[in-house]
């Protein structure tokens, strides 16, 4: 018995014990989920995306890296820790890797039993006074499908051009391990100037908006800078001093002299980096954030003092420039930390054009679903031009037409491709030199959030809960109504939600829709109920 679907990710092995190799799903920018091996590294979850290597990597950027880019290992973003790839599979990903093998397993052994039952009664003669008829109903059972989602905090490694994102405060890019702290917190001063910006843009009459805005930015640089300061120490000391429990630090790092003091035990200062009216300026801004934070920006005795300008009981003067400032001394520190973890600072790499990019996009797409450029902009084309999202022949004129540029051979075999992997059915003719192409549902489920922005697999699942909710046969047209979408949206889901019932109770297809109706037993309700289950998170 020959396994065609699961041979599709076959890397080696023999025919009864393959190695398979199964993609890993992706988030909506390419990237895929990541999982530190180290338990203590918090939150563990990372996501990593495609790497736009630096033509040449200087001694003094190599230096800082743990590992040369692109090697079989992984450096966990938040602890350091250095592990094979493998290591690092997401559990998620790991259960999704099993549904894919399950799904192509079970349709080649429906197939092959299909196979079989259809040759039972070839042999028999025709004048045969006792005829034997078999037919086959092979369920079509749609293809699992898995969302992954991108994370807040995306970074490019400035060392080896690596994508990828983590939550709040990652310290080494997972792909070379070289510290990239201070890209963190440049982003954080790129958000504080828009806000400064977005607030010296209001008139008069805005005042107060505009004073809670610019109280606002002084608060997210001291939050972030401490948050900053508490990572490092907290990175620093479970290395020195692996053996003892991490300390509590509180709001230690809200303050110069504690936080000297908490690194002190690290043998460093990061506050060293800074001239003494630069660390003045620092404790003037973290005393004037509590001023802020705490007593809604009236001045204390404490801050008066402190000052030497400022009046107790006036609202404490706040100007964009000096929030500015404040950031980029914070900066200064934090550049000093990053120095620490990895050796020199590197200027950060200057980002691809986003023109570049968009250029890019289509064949990244082609690449992710393994098809070539050609195949994708048939299985694009087709979608555009599918009026009601109908499992039927395709426009084979304007396809044609359409294509009339590709040679045939390359036609022929981009069709082929797309015919392999589900998305549409071909029928050859002698005298026709483009076979005759039929959608597929698969066609749809794959393409439309990529051509239109909608997903037939999270339609289905919104529909499959509408349905539950109806008693007795379900009438198409009546659940049609009730999503209020167009024909073109609801056909592809609704394709796939008949795909959960067994085809005996699946009224066909006929005029605008994929079905005229179906009926649910106790098995297809729970069968949906754990559909609509699986992608109630994505939805």
């Amino acid at each position: 018995m020959r396994f065609k679907n699961l041979e599709r990710y076959r890397t080696g092995g023999t025919g009864s014990r393959m190695e398979l190799s199964i993609p890993a799903p992706t988030t909506p920018d390419g990237r895929v989920y990541r999982f530190s091996p180290n338990e203590d590294a918090h939150p563990r979850h990372f996501v990593l995306g495609e790497a736009d290597r630096p033509e040449t990597i200087d001694d003094a950027a190599r230096s800082r890296m743990k590992l040369k880019p692109g090697s079989p290992q992984t450096v966990c973003p938040y602890s350091g820790v250095v592990a094979d790839d493998d290591e690092f599979m997401h559990p998620e990903d790991r259960e999704a890797a099993i549904e894919m093998v399950r799904h192509a397993a079970i349709a080649d052994v429906e197939q092959h039993l299909g196979e079989m039952f259809a040759g039972l009664a070839r042999g028999q003669s025709r004048n045969s006074p006792l005829r034997i008829e078999v037919k086959t109903d092979r369920r079509v059972r749609p293809r699992p499908r898995f969302y992954r989602s991108d994370l807040l905090r995306e970074l490019v490694c400035d060392h080896c051009g690596r994508d990828y994102g983590v939550y709040a405060i990652g310290l080494f890019c997972p792909d070379c391990g070289a510290p990239n702290l201070r890209l963190h917190f440049a982003r954080e001063i790129d958000l504080v100037e828009a806000q400064v910006t977005l607030a010296d843009g209001l008139d008069a009459e805005h005042e107060e908006l505009a004073y809670r805005l610019l109280g606002n930015a002084h608060e997210d640089v001291l939050t972030a800078f401490e948050a900053t300061m508490k990572t490092v120490y907290l990175f620093g000391r479970v290395n020195a001093y692996s053996a003892e429990a991490a300390p509590r630090v509180g709001n230690d790092f809200q303050n110069v002299e504690r936080g000297q003091r908490r690194f002190a035990e690290l043998a460093f200062d990061p506050y060293a980096a800074l001239d003494d009216a630069e660390l003045a300026a620092m404790k003037l801004n973290i005393q004037k954030r509590h001023v802020i934070g705490h007593n809604l920006g009236v001045v204390d005795a404490k801050f008066a003092e402190q000052s030497g300008d400022a009046g107790i009981g006036e609202t404490v003067h706040l100007v964009g420039e000096d929030i500015q400032g404040f950031a980029r001394t914070a900066q200064k520190v934090v550049d000093a930390l990053d120095d620490w973890l990895g050796g020199v600072v590197v200027p950060p790499r200057e980002r691809a054009d986003p023109e570049e990019a968009e250029d890019d996009m289509e064949s990244n797409q082609a690449a992710r679903l393994r098809l070539s450029e050609t195949a994708f902009r048939i299985g694009v084309w087709l979608t555009e031009h599918s009026g009601y999202g109908l499992v039927t022949s395709a426009d084979d004129e304007a396809l044609q037409a359409a294509l009339a540029d590709l040679a045939p051979r390359d036609l022929q075999d981009a069709l082929a491709e797309l015919e392999a992997d589900g998305y549409i059915g071909t029928q050859s003719f002698l005298n026709r030199k483009m076979p005759r192409v039929s959608y597929r549902a698969e066609l749809f489920s794959t393409f439309d959030p990529i051509v239109r922005g909608t997903d037939p697999t999270l339609d289905a699942a919104e529909i499959a809960d509408l349905a539950l909710g109806m008693d007795g046969t379900v009438n198409v047209a009546e659940l049609h109504e009730k999503t209020g979408w167009e024909l073109r949206r609801f056909n592809p889901a609704l394709a796939i939600l008949v795909g959960h019932v067994d085809q005996r109770r699946v009224g066909g297809g006929g005029g605008q829709y994929a079905a005229r109706y179906f009926a649910l037993i106790a098995a297809d309700r729970v069968e949906l109920k754990r559909f609509v289950a699986r992608h109630a998170k994505a939805r």
